[in-house]
């Protein structure tokens, strides 16, 4: 158990001169006895990583980390490897000068601008919100040499394991990062093989269990999720990794084949948010299994308690972000009680506790929902941001962005097959896989994500909500509304009531999801509609 605090030190300055003040505060020796690692992109740095393979370190103990924010400001990947970083280390953040950094034409922003915006185009709301955060942090005391590692005890982890290893029916294991509920299950795991068990893993991916094998001595048979259901392996026990990240129906699948479970989950990570996992999933647990076991993992293992970075990173990149509290005052919100809105998004990035609403709401209806989401919807070009409100919360949310309206010559190469411009998903399916030539000439508004408080749900919101933005979209000229989404019945009806008709079903499963693709549209514009007669 480790209880030293952590420290974030920001350097800031052209990148050469941020990499040379780095290197001249880190002596030789210390390289030399501290697991040290470079994210960045700059040459002439032996070892370093490009922040697209930061989850390589997964699973890892780091003691100094430097992250190079000119090669481009992966927020996943600088969530990621903080929680690599053990108490008494330190994460080095090296930028842009501070009051410069909001305009920096930043390299990561091609990760979600379409065709045809260049990174110099978009405002910086997020990195602008980000610096103020920056800027109040207070200096912490130097930190003490790092201690080694004290074991992976704690008398509430090894309760854990005794549960897990005991149970007969399913186990639920909750814990922020850090907490060792990776080494819990590595532990059982291996007890549990011991004791002649077959035991499986699953997770979204690989790379999030490394930490599970490192403390398992009998590693477990790893299959990912969409394998796992589709092979079906012979097992005694299933342990389910950041389960939050995985769609509900997956799990009660799992649940269906192992009676015996053990559903594991960040309650506030990159990967997903186990606040949405825990309405969603544990409702219908109580009644396929009534007799399931809630164990949650509360004090940090690898790092002090009210650790100044974790804090900072929770605040900052809104893993934190809860449901606002709502009790309805009487009647069917989706009779009228509700107020429509679209929020202006410089507004939104000045007021936290509104952002902190929204964002609460989209992680709990959404099973994958990162840091990246955030930066998008308040950086990206051609978005826009729709609300329900009552009694001053916020009930429902929408995100729809622009898309379409490309000339006539790409159009056709898209057509072709010899051309896929950044973005544009909706309008490059139709004009692609669809074969509706010209469709990605038309002006699409795509919903991007479509959110109700699970407490107000089934009394008409979305369908509220959606009335709003289709009057939004005809009002900004565009030929039609389309949606792409993992198809499950439910989602389907949804949009089938609403007059939405199916332009493409995807031929392969989602790996996350398990479900396939499908794309829908409701034109707005008589050209649209002579152009969907046929779907």
């Amino acid at each position: 158990m480790n209880n030293l605090p952590r420290q974030l030190e920001v350097i800031s300055g052209a990148q050469g001169e941020c990499l040379q003040r780095v290197l001249a505060l880190l002596p030789e020796a210390l390289l030399e006895t501290r697991r040290v690692f470079w994210i960045t992109t700059a040459p002439g740095i032996a070892g370093a990583l490009p922040a697209k393979k930061a989850h390589t370190l997964l699973g890892q103990d780091t003691d100094i980390i430097m992250f190079d924010a000119h090669s481009g400001f992966d927020v996943n990947a600088f969530a990621a490897v903080s929680g690599t970083l053990r108490g008494g280390g330190t994460l080095y953040l090296l930028t842009p000068p501070l009051d410069e950094w909001a305009d920096f034409p930043d390299p990561d922003y091609r990760r979600f601008i379409p065709y045809p915006y260049q990174p110099h185009e978009v405002w910086g709301r997020f990195l602008g919100r980000f610096v103020g955060m920056l800027q109040t942090l207070t200096p912490q005391p130097p930190l003490p040499e790092v201690e080694g590692e004290q074991g992976v005890g704690g008398r509430v982890q090894q309760d854990a394991v005794v549960t897990i290893l005991e149970a007969n029916a399913p186990v639920v294991l909750t814990a922020d990062r850090g907490r060792g509920k990776s080494a819990a299950l590595g532990m059982a795991a291996s007890q549990l093989q011991v004791a002649g068990k077959r035991v499986l893993l699953t997770a979204p991916s690989r790379a999030t269990v490394e930490s599970v094998f490192k403390h398992a001595e009998l590693p477990p048979s790893f299959f990912a999720p969409d394998d796992l259901l589709q092979t079906l392996p012979e097992g005694d026990v299933l342990l389910v990794d950041e389960a939050a990240a995985i769609p509900v129906p997956l799990l009660l699948k799992m649940l269906e084949h192992y009676p015996r479970c053990v559903f594991s989950t960040t309650l506030h990570g990159y990967e997903g948010s186990g606040r949405g996992f825990a309405l969603r999933f544990q409702k219908a647990l109580e009644t396929l299994a009534p007799g399931w076991q809630a164990v949650r993992l509360q004090q940090p293992m690898r790092w002090a308690e009210n650790d100044p970075l974790e804090c900072f990173i929770n605040q900052a990149l809104l893993l934190d972000a809860d449901l606002a509290p709502f009790t309805p005052c009487g009647g069917r919100v989706g009779d009228g009680g509700a107020e429509y809105r679209q929020l202006n998004r410089d507004e939104l990035a000045q007021n936290e506790p509104l952002l902190r609403q929204l964002f609460g709401l989209l992680i709990t209806a959404h099973y994958q929902t990162r840091p990246s989401d955030l930066r998008q919807l308040l950086d990206a070009p051609d978005i826009s941001i729709h609300v329900l409100e009552q009694q001053g919360t916020l009930v429902a949310v929408a995100l729809l962005s622009r898309e379409g309206g490309l000339d006539a010559q790409l159009t056709a190469a898209i057509h072709a097959g010899t051309r896929r411009p950044h973005g544009h998903p909706v309008p490059q399916t139709l004009t692609f896989h669809a074969q509706l030539a010209g469709a990605a000439e038309l002006v699409c508004e795509r919903v991007m994500r479509i959110a109700v408080h699970p407490l107000l749900q089934n009394q008409g919101l979305g369908a509220h909500l959606l009335e709003h933005l289709l009057g939004f979209a005809a009002q900004q000229g565009a030929d039609y509304l389309g949606v792409s989404y993992a198809m499950t019945p439910e989602l389907l009806r949804f949009w089938e009531r609403a007059g939405f008709v199916v332009a493409r079903i995807g031929f392969r499963q989602d790996a996350a999801s398990g479900s396939r693709s499908v794309v829908q549209v409701k034109a707005l514009s008589v050209r649209a509609v002579g152009l969907f007669k046929g779907l």
